[in-house]
């Protein structure tokens, strides 16, 4: 009778209907797109080995993320498409060959109307990430002359999926604020491109190109950003907020500082580096924290954010799976995605 009862039971598990499993991510390669949707591409590099007291293994972060992600559960409307990945070696040359690969990739995809979530890496990916943003915004300011934005503010209570038909036009313009969740700044001014110089590469072709700089940091750790470098920030007009400052009882002062700053701006590249959270829950990044940010505030955030309707590109950077202990900070990152996609507001 036991055997009986254990081969009906094994017998029911085989017999299962395979829509029981309909909600895991389905991910189709870039060349099979049909429509709009959100676009992975991934970035092979790691300038972090020798400077900043980083840790070598960044570079395997997209693949990380990809092992991930089709077992996950997936709530967007939107199909995920992937580009597959760009790779270049450590040294200027080669990283300067990857970056004009991933711009001109970028663009193509934002042309084509698609979301692209760039996958890391080391943060350096964020250069590429923002020329191509920069220059996608400055081109449909110069064809349009408005942008379609939800009538409904930033201070509404998260995503809606009614939203979608409550638009509105505003000006078009080419404002694109960087909303940077890291425990760094990034802003190490430096001649070549090196380990936490990644938005100051921004700042400079924003001046190259005669456009605005916005820069917002949450999350950042004061322990891990001298003096000099807050005052350098504070002298290129960029905001932040430290991680001891983003927690839920500070919600509302939270609210506050995004609703102004995007306001401000006409467009975002969202990026997120893995350490801004605690090595507790993101134990796989170049350089760990103590604190860091927690998991709800970062989501809450990242919803609020998304509601905008501003957000046009998102990167994932800091991954480092030879430390990532039972890939909790890929199934991190992995989650992450979801949730982006998920609080689409248009694509």
């Amino acid at each position: 009778m036991f055997v009986d009862q254990l081969k009906k039971l094994f017998k029911s598990n085989e017999t299962k209907p395979h829509g029981q499993h309909r909600t895991h991510t389905l991910i189709s390669p870039y060349t099979q797109q049909r429509e709009r949707g959100v676009v992975l591409l991934g970035v092979i590099s790691d300038l972090s080995i020798g400077w900043n007291r980083g840790r070598q293994g960044a570079k395997e972060g997209p693949s990380s993320i990809r092992r991930i992600l089709p077992h996950t559960h997936s709530h967007s409307k939107l199909p995920l498409y992937d580009a597959g990945d760009i790779e270049a070696l450590n040294d200027d040359m080669n990283f300067s060959s990857l970056s004009q690969q991933q711009a001109q990739a970028l663009s193509a995809i934002l042309k084509a109307g698609h979301f692209p979530i760039v996958l890391g890496g080391g943060h350096e990916i964020s250069i590429a990430s923002y020329q191509a943003l920069s220059d996608h915004a400055a081109e449909i300011a110069h064809t349009h002359t408005e942008w379609l934005v939800p009538e409904t503010n930033t201070s509404s209570a998260g995503y809606n999926s009614e939203s979608l038909e409550n638009t509105s036009m505003q000006p078009c313009q080419a404002r694109v604020g960087i909303i940077n969740f890291d425990a760094h700044f990034e802003l190490r001014p430096t001649l070549a491109v090196r380990s936490g110089s990644a938005f100051h590469s921004a700042l400079c072709y924003s001046k190259e190109q005669h456009r605005e700089f916005h820069y917002l940091g949450l999350g950042i750790c004061d322990h891990a950003n001298s003096q000099a470098m807050f005052k350098l920030a504070e002298d290129l007009g960029c905001e932040w907020l430290l991680d001891s400052q983003m927690t839920s009882r500070n919600k509302k002062a939270v609210q506050a500082k995004l609703d102004k700053y995007i306001d401000s701006v006409d467009v975002i590249h969202l990026s997120i580096g893995l350490d801004v959270f605690s090595a507790s829950i993101a134990p796989g990044v170049n350089m760990t924290q103590m604190q860091g940010v927690g998991l709800p505030m970062v989501e809450w955030a990242i919803k609020h954010i998304m509601a905008s309707g501003k957000v046009k590109l998102v990167d994932i950077a800091e991954l480092n799976p030879e430390y990532d202990y039972a890939n909790q900070t890929a199934k991190l990152a992995a989650k992450l995605v979801q949730q982006i996609s998920r609080n689409l507001f248009q694509c």
